[in-house]
């Protein structure tokens, strides 16, 4: 059972890993991300269904397109990968024994889930085009408000927290609309990061991930700068948002394989 449980989470993660590089794709190009037809970037073919599955498609076709025959970037399928990893290690850390009983816990993993989105869509553009997308963040924002609100229905979380929450998001949102575009920089975008990691995890957490990020970033600064002189900027939103994922992998093992 748990085997079968465990190939159809990874299974699952690979398809939300490919989904991620058609957005991340085309959520900059301001293109359909839902109803639009994937099709090839580079000869524009629509692809069928065989190449639409994901790791099993770019191992049958050797990394190429099957139309027009340019590689495919192998990162697509490093992606998808990884993602089916992350779903598998991710419920892992939930120590769940029953999903027909631990309904609360199936209900947070919803929530990762969901999280894991954004995070990784915030990360694959930041790192594409340095751009935060609010667009992308008010997503998981209203995504954690509804976990929130299931929260306080079962009675697990106090109102005050709630009325917090919401007036944060409420907050974040407002200033996005006053705040004219050319006023707007990178660094307020990451800034607003920031808010959105806190109201997903907590202070200490935040804390934490900033200031792993800020280490990871001054190395990466470093290397950067060796192998291309002429780069400006590093893509904090990536950094902070995959050390996100991360960190909230870790928490689950510590908080529920402790009980």
């Amino acid at each position: 059972m748990n085997i079968f449980l465990y190939g159809m989470l990874f299974i699952m993660g690979t398809f939300f890993g490919s989904f991620f590089t058609l957005a991340v794709y085309r959520i900059p190009l301001k293109k359909d991300i839902t109803h639009e037809h994937s099709f090839c970037p580079n000869c524009n073919h629509k692809l069928g269904m065989l190449d639409l599955i994901p790791v099993w498609s770019y191992l049958a076709l050797k990394g190429k397109c099957r139309y027009c025959k340019e590689k495919v970037r192998i990162r697509y399928f490093i992606l998808e990968i990884l993602s089916g990893f992350v779903f598998v290690i991710s419920f892992l850390s939930l120590h769940v024994l029953d999903i027909f009983t631990e309904i609360n816990k199936i209900a947070y993993f919803i929530s990762f889930v969901f999280q894991y989105i954004t995070l990784v869509l915030i990360a694959g553009i930041d790192k594409e085009h340095h751009n935060i997308h609010s667009s992308i963040l008010l997503f998981g924002s209203l995504c954690q408000l509804v976990y929130m609100l299931y929260l306080y229905v079962i009675g697990a979380t106090s109102m005050y927290r709630y009325i917090i929450y919401f007036i944060l998001i409420a907050g974040i949102f407002i200033l996005l609309k006053i705040v004219p575009n050319k006023f707007r920089n990178y660094w307020m975008e990451t800034a607003l990061l920031l808010i959105y990691i806190e109201l997903i995890i907590n202070l200490r957490g935040m804390l934490l991930i900033v200031f792993l990020s800020i280490m990871v970033s001054f190395v990466l600064r470093i290397v950067e700068k060796q192998k291309y002189p002429t780069i400006k900027q590093t893509p904090m939103g990536f950094i902070l948002s995959f050390s996100t994922i991360v960190y909230m992998i870790v928490e689950n093992f510590i908080k529920f394989w402790n009980r």
